[in-house]
């Protein structure tokens, strides 16, 4: 999509924002305005309020007038000249050029001795005004020949006046002299035009019609001329015009129309949210149809890279942000963790709190009136200033993380940098994933090419995949739960790798967990017990052995007459009594047919199958003890008990004089306790002896072992 170029309208037909009526107006009056000594109008307005295109459309209802030569138009563009010289030679010779065959020769190079003499002056004049110059000194030195110079050609150049105001009110036609976009010129240059136009530019029958901001026109001569200010202006100008605002409702649906056209319709679920920040972040800070090119501009180079990887709400809210008031959108960017999530309340704190957001946001020194509007316009994009602003809390954040909005601590960076994280998974591949669920081929192979995927931190890309279906499980169509479910059932075990375990003060996730979440998300809050029970019962029916474990034992807990302690209330049962007792049934016979063939050995949470199984079975302990007694021969089952029973606890010294630890010491025991029952340990002690003696170890293996001789006996408790 190409961008705009922001080129100014012509014609009625281009005009959207309600122009043409001011325009159609003013020009009615300079068709009947009479100049005997002159006339000066002006057009107020902000930059990229409409000027240009006021005067374009002014100039066209004044064809007519043109035609039929009754008005001649003038069109002076002091931009495209610099310095005071270079600006008032310009326009006495494109005056003069306007003027055309209707003055005599002789007139003509009257207007050009003015324009000579105003240019010699002009630089001093503009010297001399501003006390503050650098070379002040010298010009005064020099003051008494330049006046001198000045006053020999005072008469001449009034003279000279004379005769030209004297031709030109003689004519019938009236000339249009048009400059526009005075305020696009540094304050000197501004004040030259000005200057021109107060001195000498005011001729019979000549109009000037001048656009610019009056508030930067102002300032500019407030800088110059202090003792002058606003009245500077009112001695030049006889009519000033504001420029109309735009009607709101165009303005509203020239951005929505802009913003769909780049990014798309945002979904019919989000619409609400949209118009709510729509409403609150975007259109106050929109204020004239510029403000809308730029926005729109902006959304065709940015939005390409990160569409879809973001919520198109707020990107718009950002872009209009970054555009409009940048040093806002800065002091977001860099306070994402003071932003981002939830927070609970704290009203011990609650005044000193807002103050400190109101200056972390940059703000706190804008009038009150303002300040409040951003702090509800902030709200809307961030759901925790809430807690700060406002007396409602949030107890998650899941849609933020869910529709990738920038309260998402996961997702807030894609809006700055423009690319997807290697921590975030292309919403692509999460749709296409949820679209194919039924193609079972399709998300295994999928979920296994996942785990070849290794991520800077050393997990697998399959772990990303399940926190993001977690995410998005919930508007899962119906018809995908089950074969989605029964897909990653059967290869669960795989899943569940070591790489993929958070291990830390605050986390313990691992996708075995994930997997529990998932089936939370997808299917226990959604469906009623009749249906979740069909479909957890056909999802178990080939699950991977020790996830088909796990998941059983969740269901048979549901209706365990002595439940063990909970530190939160129950959830309802996943499935009917029945078909959680048939689940453990099977998943006995699958257990004992894994540890027939091998595969239990391998399983990482071996330690937790080993002590759910002796207490299952009615065969007890004895069953567990005869078959880890036969798997103490094997090498690799060795590994894995000696790795089970060596366990890690971290510590930190605070010191004697505070100058303790900055990082925790880990600290390795080995403690046998809890596995006397199944487990027989001084065998074990021997056979690790033996295995490290063997050549057939790799790194990881024999650390392990390593570790385990090295340890000290007994429960970090204990020790």
């Amino acid at each position: 999509m190409a961008l705009s170029n922001d080129s100014p309208i012509g014609e009625p037909k281009e005009d959207i924002y309600g122009l043409d009526p001011f325009a159609r107006a003013l020009a009615k009056s300079i068709e009947r305005m009479e100049a005997p000594e002159g006339v000066v109008l002006a057009i107020n307005g902000a930059w990229g309020s409409g000027k240009s295109s006021a005067i374009n459309l002014i100039r066209y209802h004044l064809g007519p007038a043109v035609e039929n030569d009754e008005l001649v138009p003038v069109i002076f563009n002091p931009w495209w000249f610099q310095g005071a010289d270079a600006l008032t030679l310009s326009f006495f010779r494109e005056l003069s050029a306007g003027l055309g065959d209707t003055l005599s020769d002789k007139v003509r190079k009257s207007l050009s001795k003015i324009g000579a003499g105003v240019s010699s002056a002009g630089p001093i004049l503009a010297a001399a005004a501003n006390l503050k110059a650098p070379g002040i000194g010298k010009i005064i030195e020099r003051s008494a020949s330049l006046f001198g110079k000045l006053t020999k050609h005072e008469r001449t150049l009034d003279q000279e006046h004379k005769a030209v105001a004297h031709a030109l009110q003689q004519q019938k036609k009236r000339f249009l002299v048009i400059i526009d976009d005075i305020d696009r010129l540094s304050t000197d240059d501004a004040l030259t035009v000005f200057r021109l136009v107060k001195s000498v530019g005011r001729l019979p029958n000549i109009i000037y019609l001048l656009s610019f901001d009056r508030a930067l026109a102002e300032k500019a001569v407030t800088e110059r001329f202090p003792s002058e200010g606003p009245g500077y202006l009112e001695k030049i100008v006889q009519g000033a015009f504001d420029i109309p605002p735009p009607v709101a409702d165009v303005l509203r649906s020239e951005l929505v129309n802009a913003a769909v056209a780049v990014m798309g319709d945002p979904p019919e679920r989000l619409h609400v949210r949209f118009w709510n920040v729509f409403m609150d972040v975007v259109i106050p800070l929109v204020r004239t149809p510029r403000d809308i090119i730029r926005i729109a501009n902006d959304l065709k180079v940015t939005w390409p890279a990160v569409a879809e990887e973001v919520d198109r709400t707020d990107f718009l809210a950002m872009s209009t942000i970054k555009l409009l008031h940048p040093e806002i959108h800065a002091a977001i960017r860099a306070h994402p963790e003071d932003l981002c999530g939830v927070k609970a309340r704290d009203d011990r704190r609650k005044e000193a709190l807002q103050s400190q957001y109101d200056q972390l946001l940059a703000i706190g020194g804008l009038p009150e009136e303002e300040r409040l509007r951003w702090r509800g316009a902030l709200r809307r994009l961030f759901p925790r200033l809430d807690s700060v602003w406002s007396n409602v809390f949030h107890s998650d954040d899941e849609n933020a993380h869910r529709d990738r909005q920038i309260a998402s601590r996961k997702h807030f960076s894609t809006y700055f940098s423009f690319s997807l994280s290697q921590d975030l998974l292309p919403s692509s591949e999460i749709r296409k994933l949820i679209e194919r669920g039924a193609d079972r081929d399709f998300v295994q192979g999928y979920l296994r090419e996942a785990l070849t995927i290794r991520r800077r931190d050393g997990s697998t890309k399959a772990a990303l995949v399940l926190d993001e279906l977690m995410i998005q499980s919930a508007g899962m169509p119906e018809a995908t739960v089950m074969p989605l479910l029964a897909a990653i059932f059967a290869i669960a075990d795989e899943l569940d790798v070591e790489a993929d375990e958070e291990k830390g003060f605050m986390s313990m996730a691992n996708s075995s967990l994930r997997l529990h979440w998932i089936c939370n998300r997808m299917v226990t809050d959604r469906f009623e017990l009749p249906l979740r029970d069909v479909i957890y019962a056909a999802a178990s029916k080939d699950a991977s052995f020790a996830w088909r474990w796990i998941f059983s034992e969740r269901c048979r807990d549901d209706y365990d007459p002595n439940p063990r302690p909970r530190s939160s209330p129950p959830s309802p049962p996943l499935v009917t009594e029945a078909t959680a007792k048939k689940l453990a049934r099977q998943s006995l016979v699958a257990l004992r047919a894994a540890a027939a063939d091998g595969r239990l050995v391998k399983a990482i949470r071996l330690p937790r199958l080993l002590f759910d199984w002796s207490r299952r079975t009615s065969r007890g302990v004895a069953e567990v003890r005869r078959w880890t007694d036969e798997q103490l021969a094997n090498d690799a089952f060795v590994v894995a008990m000696a790795k089970a029973t060596t366990s890690i606890a971290t510590t930190t010294s605070m010191g004697w004089d505070g100058d303790g630890d900055r990082v925790s010491r880990q600290i390795a025991r080995v403690d046998f306790e809890p596995y006397k029952k199944i487990l027989d340990t001084d065998r074990l002690e021997l056979r690790v002896d033996e295995v490290l003696a063997a050549t057939t170890l790799n790194d990881a293996q024999r650390g392990i072992l390593e570790k385990f001789k090295s340890a000290p006996r007994g429960s970090h408790r204990s020790g």
